[in-house]
């Protein structure tokens, strides 16, 4: 039993080899957002099912800079894939979408794109 839980632990306190990075930025008017809650789907961007949180893999509040980071393992990349697309969503207090982009990356790749939020 000792055996089993310390190699949980070194497990999860071990980074992901093959974990994928993607830093979004997040902007309105060009201006950084911090404390924005951005919401990670896998999927494309026509996908009806991205219009609603509750179907989103991970939700990540923006930092100081208005940069969500999300750390994606190698089994979101599905069986036979080196790469995948992820959509990146925000949206407003009555659940309408505010910005919406897309990031291709590869498995132990890292990278970054911007999503700039509607003005209303």
């Amino acid at each position: 039993m000792l055996a089993v839980i310390a190699g949980a632990m070194v497990l999860t306190g071990c980074a992901e080899k093959n974990a994928a990075t993607v830093n979004v930025k997040v902007v309105k008017v060009g201006v950084p957002q911090a404390n924005v809650q951005v919401y990670m789907y896998s999927g494309n961007l026509s996908d009806a099912f991205l219009k609603n949180k509750v179907h989103a893999t991970k939700n990540i509040a923006t930092d100081e800079n208005g940069v969500a980071t999300f750390e994606i393992n190698s089994m979101s990349f599905g069986v036979a894939s080196d790469q995948a697309t992820f959509i990146f969503e925000t949206f407003d207090e009555d659940e309408n979408v505010t910005g919406k982009v897309a990031a291709t990356v590869k498995k132990g790749g890292s990278k970054d794109v911007t999503l700039s939020m509607s003005v209303f």
